[in-house]
């Protein structure tokens, strides 16, 4: 009985020898690619080696013992299992509670595009340089042109007097007056738009900096798509 036992390892490494010999290639096994069946059957194997070899050396006394320890392997090493094989959704989340906790962020997506999440809020807001300075924006397609709150529009090096705001705008607050502006340089991601017509916003008018169609326009297409807003640029 003892000699069947110490058997069992290398029974079920055979066994899953044969299951991916008999195995289309290509055809996943348990759910596990090739690769991924044959290091987890190595891993059992050795796992329950490890177990047959303390429970010989431990005797009955101890064998409760090294059957708990074996037990909290097991566990640690299905957690592993687990997450490995949900990795993605895993990431996606991770990525998810970052982006809503932390400051905004753009990533990279396919074709060299700038991937940015929707806020808790609802809204996006892109993480932008305008001449060299950070600037967070929100996606519009409502506003016509960039515009820059005053506080931004300082940190980007703009000043302007008090007689330089002579565009009417319109805002939730009602109508107002806002300085022109001409921007070097607007970067998002690996995007960048050089000579961007803006408007900035006179003190208090706006809370956050609008990214609007005169910058959307020059790009080779934007779209949002599951929830993420997705810039093309040339």
């Amino acid at each position: 009985m003892r000699d069947i036992r110490a058997l069992a390892p290398f029974l079920l490494l055979g066994a899953a020898l044969v299951a991916l010999w008999r195995a289309p290639p290509g055809q996943p096994l348990l759910g596990l690619s090739h690769d991924d069946f044959a290091h987890g059957a190595m891993g059992v194997s050795l796992l329950l080696w490890l177990t047959l070899a303390g429970l010989a050396r431990a005797g009955p006394a101890g064998a409760a013992r090294v059957f708990a320890g074996a037990m909290l392997w097991a566990t640690a090493g299905l957690a592993l299992l687990t997450v490995y094989a949900y990795r993605f959704e895993v990431t996606e989340i991770a990525n998810r509670v970052i982006d809503e906790l932390g400051p905004p962020t753009a990533r990279l997506g396919p074709g060299g595009a700038v991937v940015i999440r929707r806020r808790y809020a609802g809204e996006f807001v892109v993480p932008a340089r305008v001449d060299g300075a950070r600037v967070s924006f929100v996606f519009d397609t409502g506003a016509t042109s960039v515009v820059l709150t005053a506080e931004d529009a300082a940190a980007a090096g703009l000043k302007f007097a008090s007689r330089d705001f002579v565009e009417p705008v319109t805002t939730a607050n009602g109508a107002t007056t806002a300085a022109p502006a001409r921007l070097a340089r607007v970067e998002i991601g690996d995007i960048v738009v050089s000579g961007v017509n803006a408007l900035v916003a006179r003190p208090g008018a706006l809370q956050q900096s609008l990214l609007g169609m005169n910058f959307l326009e020059r790009l080779r297409g934007f779209s949002v798509e599951n929830g993420k807003l997705v810039l093309r640029g040339r």
